[in-house]
C-alpha cells in the first residue's frame, strides 16, 4: 500500500513539474511602441524668388499588440492636418452659379487623427491576414527599397496621391522565399474617411517575386470604382517595379506607372518612370540620386489641361547620414523640370532629419 502511495505521489510531482514547465514556456503577450518623426527644413526658389519653408511632414504615434502568437492588433495616429476643405462652387444643370451655404471645421496643422488600426491574424507561418485600417500594400516594397521616404516619398506616393491607407481586408501569402502574394479589397476612399453611399469599393493584387538572393521585383494592379456621377470612370493603376541590392556597397532599383483615369476622369491619364540608387560609403554614410520623368496623355490645348501642371522631370541627389541608430539626417538637392515651357523650372535644398522606434 506505502509504494502504491509513493508512486501516486512520485506521479502526481513529476505531472505538476511538467505544468509549470510548460507554463514558463507558454506564449506570454507583449507589446511594443512604434513612433516615427520626419522634420524637414528646404529653401526653394525659381531664379527670381526664394522661400523657405519648416515643417514636420509625419508624426506616427502607435502600439502594437501581441494576444496570442497567431493574434495580435496594431493601432497608428498621424499628427497631421486631417480635414482641408478648398472652395465650393455648385451650378445648376445649365452651368449657371448658384449660391450655396456651408459649415466645416477644418483641422489646425499637426492634428491628431487615427490612421492605422487593424486587427491581424496568422494561422500559418506564410499566411497573414488584416481587417480594419490597414496599410496598402501599393508602393511599399518600393519605400523599403528606396529607403529615403522621410526625404521624398516615392513615385506613386508623391505623383498620384494614392492614399497609404484605407478601410477594409488584407491578405499576404508567401508559399516560398522567393514569392510572395497580396490581395486587398477596401473602400477606397482613404483611411480618412468611410465608405461612400454608393457602396463602389477598390480591389487590388499585387506580386514580389525574388528569384535569386537581392533581387526584387513586382508587379501590382488595383482598380477604383467611381461613384461620383461626374467622375464615372474606373481609376486603375499598373506598376512594375525591379531592384538589386549588393549588401554595404550599392543598391539600385527603378519602376514604371500608369495611372488610368486619374481622378476618375475618362481618358486622362498619368504615367511615369523612376530610377533611384545609391552607394555605401560607410555604415553611416550614403549617397543617393533619383530622376523621376512625369507625363500625361492630355495636351495644351484641352479644357482640362490641369495635368499638364504636373508633367515634368525631378533630379534629386544628396546625402544620407546615419549617426546612431534609428536617427538620420539627410542635405539634399531637389529640381524639378516642367513640361510646360512656360513653367519655371524650381531648386530646392532640403535638410531632412528622422527618428523612429
Amino acid at each position: 500500500m506505502r509504494r502504491i502511495i509513493i508512486l501516486v505521489y512520485l506521479t502526481f510531482l513529476a505531472s505538476n513539474i511538467l505544468s509549470n514547465a510548460q507554463t514558463d514556456n507558454a506564449f506570454k503577450p507583449l507589446g511594443k511602441v512604434i513612433v516615427q518623426v520626419i522634420n524637414r527644413t528646404n529653401y526653394q526658389t525659381d531664379g527670381t524668388t526664394g522661400q523657405y519653408g519648416m515643417y514636420i511632414n509625419r508624426a506616427h504615434f502607435g502600439y502594437n499588440y501581441q494576444f496570442a502568437p497567431k493574434w495580435s492588433g496594431t493601432v497608428i495616429v498621424d499628427a497631421g492636418r486631417p480635414t482641408v476643405f478648398g472652395n465650393l462652387n455648385v451650378t445648376d444643370v445649365n452651368g449657371n452659379p448658384l449660391t450655396v451655404s456651408n459649415n466645416y471645421q477644418a483641422g489646425s496643422y499637426y492634428t491628431v487623427g487615427l490612421k492605422f488600426s487593424f486587427l491581424e491574424y496568422r494561422p500559418t507561418s506564410n499566411l497573414k491576414l488584416q481587417a480594419g485600417g490597414i496599410l496598402q500594400n501599393h508602393y511599399i516594397t518600393q519605400e523599403k527599397f528606396w529607403g529615403y521616404r522621410y526625404i521624398l516619398e516615392t513615385f506613386q506616393d508623391r505623383y498620384f496621391g494614392t492614399p497609404s491607407g484605407d478601410l477594409g481586408f488584407i491578405a499576404y501569402y508567401s508559399p516560398s522565399k522567393w514569392l510572395s502574394i497580396d490581395a486587398a479589397l477596401t473602400n477606397g476612399e482613404g483611411f480618412r474617411l468611410n465608405q461612400d453611399q454608393q457602396g463602389k469599393v477598390k480591389y487590388a493584387a499585387g506580386i514580389d517575386l525574388k528569384p535569386i538572393q537581392n533581387w526584387v521585383n513586382r508587379v501590382y494592379y488595383d482598380n477604383s470604382a467611381s461613384s461620383d456621377l461626374t467622375k464615372p470612370a474606373a481609376q486603375q493603376l499598373l506598376s512594375v517595379f525591379s531592384g538589386y541590392r549588393l549588401p554595404k556597397v550599392f543598391r539600385l532599383g527603378a519602376e514604371c506607372n500608369y495611372h488610368f483615369n486619374h481622378g476618375n476622369r475618362s481618358d486622362e491619364n498619368l504615367y511615369g518612370v523612376s530610377v533611384f540608387g545609391s552607394w555605401e560609403l560607410s555604415n553611416h554614410l550614403e549617397i543617393f540620386a533619383r530622376y523621376d520623368n512625369l507625363q500625361s496623355n492630355v495636351s495644351t490645348a484641352a479644357s482640362n489641361a490641369w495635368h499638364v501642371a504636373l508633367d515634368g522631370q525631378a533630379y534629386i541627389a544628396g546625402i544620407h547620414f546615419v549617426p546612431v541608430k534609428n536617427v538620420a539626417l539627410s542635405l539634399s538637392y531637389q529640381g524639378w523640370q516642367p513640361t510646360d515651357n512656360g513653367l519655371k523650372y524650381k531648386n530646392t535644398i532640403a535638410l531632412s532629419t528622422e527618428f523612429k522606434l
